[in-house]
């Protein structure tokens, strides 16, 4: 097996300083932005005198060009520090920075926030109209620049909050009766009306890993179908990969205003409707107006945007665009759509570190470039998922300590941490509440993204990350859903993965589509539909001392298509304990899918079920799969954990397991446990 043993980059240990040495002192600066600032002063700390003509900028990227200004003049000879003030900064483009904005190794550039204050930086507008009763609770106002096609948006935010675009139905899907064609099908009684606007409403239809989201282009209520204009989407209405009927979602109806913080825009007349949850002459009604906050420009090659840091900032409300004929699907997973609220496009050496990104269209942070390092944000309410990587370079890219949670509101096939391409360190993130995936890793190219994907040998560490109730709109993944080739899986926890249905399972660790070269150790990984998904000829895999408890269907799922057979898989003096009384021990698909070696574990049925397995005649019961050569000094007993109820499976000192090798597994550094001290 060549596998590169490597350890944890020692960049995790020297992430930028985004704190003042003292907080009794004045903050010390190069530059610093108020909102009560005037991007025509020298940008410094002092506040204006009486006649205000002297003082900090206004924003950010009047500062950005104080540092092109004083670089033009001589080159850096220290670090460049912009501190920004508290309060709203709304944008009315995005903040770029290019090659010429570069900090040196020994003089970094950092932009951040003054100590103890939150500034934010919204791609949004508040808005300001009057206000009035529409209908019961439901209040209405005009917006002039929406009515003269100027503002379109479609997200809402209300203190800070994502609110609902009114959909029906309100809660969980509806399913197709008849699919009649690729982009038709027919539909139970009462789904569909002529509504107003017809030609404004989006259908959101699922296929089983990915969405498609449609617009009408025939409807007819007497013979219940309804058409869609084509979006050329790989996976049609009526696939057979689907598993049964497409459920969809109908979005942009006036007539699913009903609950609280339900929303609707009428582009046509610049009239807003909104439901609101707490009262409307208080709160702050923000729509987006950009669908970019930040972008890093590097150019081709060496012409990279470096030793930027950003820290401390929130990030927040931006859109996402429809295409002119809809989203078909992003041919597999990740629903990649352009662009991230945050892009930085061919950059090496550049921090974004304790930084909150919320309220976004698409994906949080797209990186592409390498030694860079994310640590220490906030990701949350985001249309797509969380952060993308993608390294063309042999120094990785370092994600850690991060904790991203609730994604997936417009495009649920996306993830939380998405490796694009190439390798890194994936560590110490809490990543919970996905539509799909936890972390998914390296997936084909697809008509719809075509990324270069030339650095998938490089090795990838995913260790001490903390994944729970992930896969909670979709099918098909996992908290760790891997493919390609040198990657080490170790010391996570994992719990609590269900598919959206069973049609494809949730798995806790799921090795796709030719993982290779690959090492999975020290994880526990609970309570999920199957905890470990080997699928698609593996090869070179060991798995060894791993917990894994309670998978609903199976285990461990061995799978291969008929064609097609796994390459020396091992398991190793792992612990596997589970209570459903129909749950398997192994799912295979026939002799080609045996691994060829699976020894020193521990077995354990807690209802006292025999240990059985399924898809291999012959090798049903344990008795049998030890007479072919596997397990032959497993034993099946007790593992005694310290306390299951409380979800403690440490182990007790006499547990059987420690006999045969097993070595106790340390979670007080898993997630974001123990960023204090580093």
């Amino acid at each position: 097996m060549s596998i590169e043993t490597f350890g944890t980059i020692s960049m995790l240990s020297s992430v930028i300083n985004c704190s003042t040495s003292n907080q009794n002192e004045e903050p010390k600066a190069t530059f610093f932005v108020s909102k009560e600032g005037n991007d025509v002063w020298s940008g410094k700390l002092a506040a204006p005198n009486a006649e205000k003509t002297d003082g900090p900028f206004a924003t950010v990227v009047r500062a950005r060009d104080a540092i092109r200004e004083m670089k033009a003049r001589q080159s850096l000879s220290e670090p460049v520090t912009v501190m920004v003030r508290g309060g709203t900064y709304y944008l009315d483009d995005t903040i770029v920075f290019g090659q010429e904005d570069s900090g040196a190794k020994n003089c970094p550039i950092t932009y951040m926030a003054y100590p103890g204050e939150e500034p934010v930086i919204s791609g949004g507008r508040e808005i300001t109209a009057p206000w009035k009763t529409c209908k019961g609770d439901i209040m209405v106002c005009s917006i002039e620049e929406v009515k003269e096609n100027k503002w379109n948006f479609r997200q809402l935010f209300v203190n800070g909050k994502r609110q609902k675009r009114a959909r029906l139905p309100h809660e969980g899907y509806y399913y197709i009766e008849e699919a009649l064609g690729d982009v038709e099908f027919r539909f139970k009684d009462g789904h569909f009306q002529n509504w107003r606007n017809l030609n404004d409403v989006e259908v959101v239809v699922f296929h089983s890993w990915n969405e498609s989201r449609l617009l009408i282009s025939e409807l007819n209520e007497t013979a219940r179908t309804v058409k869609f204009i084509d979006p050329k989407a790989r996976h049609t209405i009526g696939w057979s990969g689907a598993g049964g009927p497409n459920r969809y979602y109908i979005e942009n109806v006036f007539e699913g205003l009903q609950n609280p913080g339900d929303w609707y825009l009428d582009r046509h007349t610049g009239e807003l409707y909104y439901w609101p949850i707490d009262e409307i002459e208080k709160s702050v009604v923000v729509a987006p107006v950009l669908n970019q906050l930040v972008r890093f420009e590097g150019g081709i090659k060496e012409q990279h945007v470096q030793y930027i840091n950003l820290c401390g900032f929130t990030f927040s409300d931006t859109d996402w665009n429809l295409p002119e004929k809809g989203y078909p699907d992003c041919g597999d997973v990740g629903d990649i759509v352009e662009p991230s609220a945050i892009t930085l496009e061919n950059v090496r050496y550049c921090t974004l570190k304790d930084n909150c990104i919320r309220n976004v269209g698409t994906y949080a942070l797209e990186l592409t470039g390498y030694g860079n390092q994310i640590t220490g944000n906030e990701i949350y309410s985001t249309g797509g998922g969380g952060i993308i990587s993608r390294n063309y370079d042999e120094e990785r890219n370092v994600i850690s300590y991060n904790h991203i949670h609730h994604c997936g509101e417009v495009y649920p096939s996306a993830v939380g941490i998405n490796i694009d391409d190439g390798g890194g360190v994936i560590s110490h993130n809490l990543i919970h509440d996905i539509s799909h995936s936890g972390v998914y890793t390296r997936h084909w190219a697809t008509e719809h993204q075509t990324i270069e994907r030339e650095n998938q040998e490089q090795g990838l560490i995913i260790e001490y990350n903390e994944i729970y109730d992930v896969m909670q709109k979709i099918n098909d993944g996992g908290g760790l859903f891997v493919r390609d080739s040198n990657i080490i899986i170790r010391n996570n926890v994992i719990h609590d993965v269900f598919s959206y249905s069973d049609r494809c399972p949730g798995w806790g660790i799921y090795l796709g589509c030719e993982t290779r070269d690959t090492i999975v150790e020290n994880n526990i990984v609970y309570r999920a539909r199957e905890i470990v998904h080997v699928w698609y000829y593996d090869r070179n895999v060991v798995m060894e001392n791993n917990i894994f408890i309670d998978g609903e269907l199976s285990q461990i799922n061995y799978q291969n298509p008929s064609h097609l057979s796994h390459e020396n898989i091992k398991l190793l003096r792992n612990i596997i304990c589970y209570s459903k009384p129909d749950a398997l021990l192994f799912k295979l698909s026939g002799e080609r899918s045996l691994p060829l070696e699976s020894d020193y574990n521990v077995f354990f049925h807690t209802a006292g079920k025999d240990i059985v397995n399924s898809g291999a005649p012959g090798l049903d019961s344990f008795e049998e799969w030890q007479k072919r050569g596997l397990d032959t000094n497993s034993i099946v007993a007790d593992p005694l954990f310290v306390d299951v109820a409380n979800d403690d499976y440490s182990l007790k000192p006499d547990s059987p397991a420690l006999k045969l090798g097993f070595k106790p597994i340390d979670i007080s550094e898993v997630g974001l446990r123990g960023r204090e001290n580093k």
